[in-house]
């Protein structure tokens, strides 16, 4: 099951399919640049289609879990997707709320075949905001979205958490909590969500 990117998404693809004809070398555009003349890709808008499609799928999806060197795997209700993937839908990460916060940078990586936008900080961000930075990786060929990497920071009562997101189109999603405490080793929970099982 694929979902089509957006019209504007397509033709940001089709223009740098124009400049990698031109250019054997993989182009990086500036900052500046991107952000004056294009929009962000609308991720939570994407992921919220994909929860569509996984809540209606005739497949149960498992839940793997890894913590301190221990795995265990529940099957997943249906009613309990959407709570598990909450974190990869707030904030709202979209041009309206971030544009001013956020540069993008979009080039064709060829060494995982994909076209990567990355979204980075333009200046230091308001402690309030979690959201530290995402990707989005797009099949040049397909033109569809690959993979969506989300990076944010947690501080709950002074100790850190780095929480990285990741949704592997049409067949996963990830959260990996990274825990900093002073004097010890980082504390790291991993929990997976497959509905796909064709890998």
């Amino acid at each position: 099951m694929q979902i089509r990117l957006p019209s504007t998404v397509f033709i940001l693809v089709f223009l740098f399919f124009s400049c990698a004809e031109q250019k054997p070398q993989s182009s990086l555009k500036t900052s500046k640049d991107t952000t004056e003349d294009h929009s962000f890709f609308p991720v939570t808008e994407y992921i919220r289609g994909q929860l569509r499609e996984t809540e209606n799928l005739p497949v149960t999806p498992l839940k793997i879990i890894t913590h301190n060197g221990k795995q265990d795997s529940i099957w997943m209700k249906k009613e309990n997707i959407r709570p598990f993937a909450e974190p990869f839908l707030h904030p709202e990460i979209d041009t309206t709320n971030f544009k001013n916060l956020f540069s993008e940078k979009s080039f064709l990586d060829q060494t995982i075949n994909a076209f990567t936008f990355s979204y980075d900080p333009i200046e230091k961000l308001p402690d309030t905001l979690q959201l530290k930075r995402w990707d989005v990786y797009i099949d040049p060929k397909k033109n569809m979205v690959k993979r969506i990497y989300i990076v944010k920071e947690i501080n709950k009562n002074g100790i850190l958490q780095t929480v990285q997101l990741t949704w592997k189109a049409n067949q996963w999603c990830k959260i990996t909590t990274i825990t900093d405490q002073p004097g010890k080793q980082p504390d790291i929970k991993e929990e997976l969500m497959k509905w796909d099982f064709s890998e």
